[in-house]
């Protein structure tokens, strides 16, 4: 059983826009571009949320499950702990410019501990995601399931 390669790339590169879409309110709020209206900047985010959405559920689910399908000595949990921990580190690294940017407010140390925080949720996140795509994809690459009663 080896890793699979690619979920862990789409998870570094997915974890890195995802890491500025949840923090776009405070991006928009902070920078020097001029507001559109309030009904404008509420689809813009909302349209944002379901970008990430399918970026997570869809990209990066469909990467894992065609790596479970096409690689039969692809390990589900050896892939979901290379895309968990690229994932982390790339949405850690997102978290920090994005905090950069925005000059915290908070202190250094509160601010650490939020981006830490938030970036291990986001690693297992996209842990389970991966785990469950390659799971489908080898199971479906056997050919059909028998059932027994």
């Amino acid at each position: 059983m080896r890793t699979a390669a690619l979920p862990p790339v789409v998870a570094a590169v997915v974890a890195l826009a995802v890491s500025g879409i949840r923090r776009l309110a405070p991006i928009l709020l902070e920078s020097s571009v001029s507001l559109p209206s309030t009904e404008a900047l509420s689809t813009y985010l909302l349209s944002a949320r379901f970008t990430a959405f399918l970026l997570v559920y869809g990209l990066l689910f469909g990467v894992a499950f065609l790596a479970g399908l096409r690689d039969a000595d692809a390990s589900a949990a050896s892939t979901a702990l290379a895309t968990g921990a690229s994932a982390t580190a790339a949405f850690l690294l997102g978290s920090a410019a994005v905090l950069w940017y925005l000059g915290p407010e908070r202190g250094p140390v509160a601010t650490a501990v939020f981006a830490l925080g938030a970036s291990l949720g986001v690693g297992i996140q996209f842990a389970v995601v991966a785990y469950a795509g390659v799971a489908l994809g080898e199971s479906r690459g056997d050919g059909p399931i028998s059932t027994r009663p």
